[in-house]
């Protein structure tokens, strides 16, 4: 299997990587590849499982950055773009154009890859998932196809499929998922297994929502109250400590209350306050695990006042106590 891309930012204007057919890899194989060039500089560090490649990109670019692309297997993806955009104009009948904006996902199958990449960002930072569709059979066996008729017939008869029209917005959960395979450092065999597990609880997410129609409900969002919506969640994410109630982010985005909140759990699947409880514990796993925190100057940082209630709510959502983070 082979991928080439060509683009005059390049030092080397034309890069080709091959890779095992169907990604098939008796072992976990891992690169980290470094770039540095004047318009183009970062790591991608590049895993490859029985069936899956993992792309971990954390760069600065210099836009517009356009590169061709252009593979010769089909493509089955989850691209999280975590930090960044990316849109992909096709130049053949057998793949759709895709845009994913900063903080956004979309799930797709393009039969054919040849087309037009475009990053119109200065940093960007995504976790890029690819696998075959032999590996989702060997996961979750053919009931996969079952869940929607359309993502199965596309896979059967080689049509292009985009999960969601507009891209969705990277939720709390997939934030903890994603942040649990970039920081994975279990050693060879148990990583491999680790990654597995993290990539077949997405695909549930993403199977669940097709097969609730889940799709539907967020087209019939006008486009102008969609971006207050993200707005709003924006605000959210940046001021856990301190969240505003309901009234004042409908003052800060300019949305009234009913649509705030209506709007907010038909794109985030669940209410603002449940979101921003998980929010809160994501963070606060990071806080203990990656940076030391105490549970009591923890709490404090994601905005409870005694430890004890946040103590509470971290065993609710997690069904263990956060003590056992600094054990681990």
């Amino acid at each position: 299997m082979k991928s080439v891309l060509k683009s005059h930012s390049f030092a080397q204007k034309t890069i080709t990587r091959t890779f095992p057919k169907d990604f098939k890899t008796a072992k976990l194989n891992e690169e980290t590849l470094i770039t540095n060039g004047a318009l183009v500089k970062g790591e991608t560090k590049e895993l490859v499982l029985d069936g899956i490649k993992i792309s971990v990109r954390n760069g600065s670019i210099t836009p517009p950055f356009v590169v061709d692309v252009e593979h010769d297997f089909p493509f089955l993806k989850i691209h999280f773009e975590i930090e960044g955009s990316s849109r992909y104009t096709p130049k053949n009948e057998k793949s759709v154009a895709v845009y994913i904006p900063n903080g956004h996902y979309n799930f797709f199958y393009l039969p054919e890859v040849k087309g037009q990449l475009e990053y119109d960002c200065t940093k960007r930072k995504t976790l890029e998932i690819l696998f075959t569709k032999a590996y989702l059979e060997r996961v979750f066996g053919h009931t996969f196809k079952n869940l929607s008729a359309e993502f199965g017939t596309a896979l059967e008869q080689d049509i292009p499929f985009v999960m969601w029209e507009q891209s969705k917005p990277i939720t709390a959960q997939l934030h903890l998922i994603i942040e649990e395979i970039v920081n994975c450092n279990y050693g060879e065999c148990i990583k491999k297994a680790y990654l597995e597990s993290k990539i077949t609880e997405i695909l549930a997410i993403f199977f669940d929502c097709l097969s609730h129609k889940q799709t539907q409900h967020d087209l019939c969002i006008p486009k102008e109250d969609h971006l207050k919506i993200l707005h709003a969640e924006s605000i959210i994410s940046k001021n856990l400590k301190n969240p505003p109630s309901i009234l004042e982010l409908s003052h800060l985005t300019g949305i009234n209350q009913f649509k705030l909140k209506q709007n907010f759990k038909l794109i985030f699947g669940k209410p603002i306050f449940t979101y921003v409880t998980e929010l809160r514990m994501v963070k606060a796993k990071k806080l203990i695990s990656e940076q030391g925190y105490t549970i009591a100057e923890t709490a404090y940082e994601i905005g409870y006042k005694n430890p004890q209630h946040f103590t509470a709510a971290f065993k609710k959502k997690y069904n263990y106590l956060p003590s056992k983070l600094k054990t681990d």
